[in-house]
């Protein structure tokens, strides 16, 4: 079977890789992953997953169209219509993102499971809601083993999330200079002194920064014995518990603008608005479902004319 249009980002991952063919998207399941993959798909992780909305789904495609003998599956997942990055993400999308890959974490755990990675770029947007898109991101748990996407997930979403909320909203466009993350050390250096006093941060942020140079600077010394400590299944949970209550505390307040308050600070009458709402709710009504980012220009003028 030949490949057309491969996608090289994905040849990073051994665990597989992501292709076209046909103007079709597969994705090649590698035999180095066929123990984690086959555990996914008996454990219940997968159907729990998909039902929950929270992983996209797939298809197994039969075997005769396997590439090479290095594939033990070919998979062909849903699509997703409409492909955006964390750095175009508004502060809700990003915190959603957040708490959509932790709950993820929290049912994989349950079922032996467990991300191997925590990038943002896992995440798309389906139908408004968050959905976790990298089928192959899931280990066996070993117990005693610390999350190796500690460190990941707190410089995809604890530090965009934290400079956002109490630096500046505008920080968010550091993820355009930092693909993997922002680094923890500049998160803190930006952040302002009271942050030191909430235990959460404190504690996912400005510490996790400290040790992160200390052992930077033991490893340039020579020093390379340094291990992390075994942690329990409970001291585990106790991990997840802490960061998604850290996470979920992280909000952002609009500030006043003309714009912030546009609807408490105009002249319309009740009666006015929802007269607007339903001529908006008949304009969407009318929209082919399948072009409405295409028409979101026609619907920002209409908007716009209502006003």
């Amino acid at each position: 079977m030949e490949i057309t249009n491969p996608l090289a980002s994905s040849f990073r991952d051994p665990s597989g890789f992501v292709y076209k063919k046909n103007g079709e998207i597969y994705r090649q399941v590698n035999h180095s992953y066929e123990a984690e993959y086959e555990q996914l798909m008996s454990s219940g992780l997968y159907n729990s997953l998909v039902n929950s909305n929270l992983l996209v789904k797939h298809e197994e495609i039969n075997r005769v169209n396997l590439l090479s003998d290095h594939a033990h599956k070919i998979i062909k997942p849903e699509i997703i219509p409409y492909i955006s990055y964390p750095y175009e993400w508004s502060f809700s999308q990003l915190k959603d993102a957040a708490l959509c890959t932790l709950e993820i974490q929290k049912i994989a755990l349950k079922h032996g499971m467990i991300l191997k990675d925590a990038s943002a770029y896992n995440i798309q947007f389906l139908k408004g809601r968050p959905i976790f898109i990298d089928t192959l991101s899931f280990e066996t748990y070993e117990p005693g083993n610390p999350w190796v996407a500690y460190k990941q997930f707190c410089q995809h979403f604890i530090a965009p999330l934290a400079l956002m909320a109490y630096t500046d909203i505008r920080m968010s466009q550091l993820l355009r200079i930092y693909v993997d993350g922002i680094p923890l050390d500049l998160t803190s250096k930006l952040m302002p002194i009271k942050t030191w006093l909430k235990y959460s941060l404190l504690t996912h942020l400005h510490l996790h920064a400290k040790t992160q140079k200390f052992y930077a600077d033991s490893a340039g010394k020579g020093n390379k014995d340094h291990k992390a400590r075994p942690i329990s299944k409970l001291g585990f949970d106790a991990l997840m518990d802490s960061i998604y209550s850290c996470v979920k505390n992280i909000d952002w307040n609009l500030s006043k603008t003309e714009w912030g308050d546009y609807y408490t600070a105009t002249n319309y009458e009740n009666e006015a608005m929802l007269h607007k709402e339903t001529l908006i709710g008949e304009f969407l009504e009318v929209l082919p479902k399948t072009s409405f980012l295409h028409d979101l220009g026609l619907m920002m003028v209409v908007l716009a004319a209502l006003r």
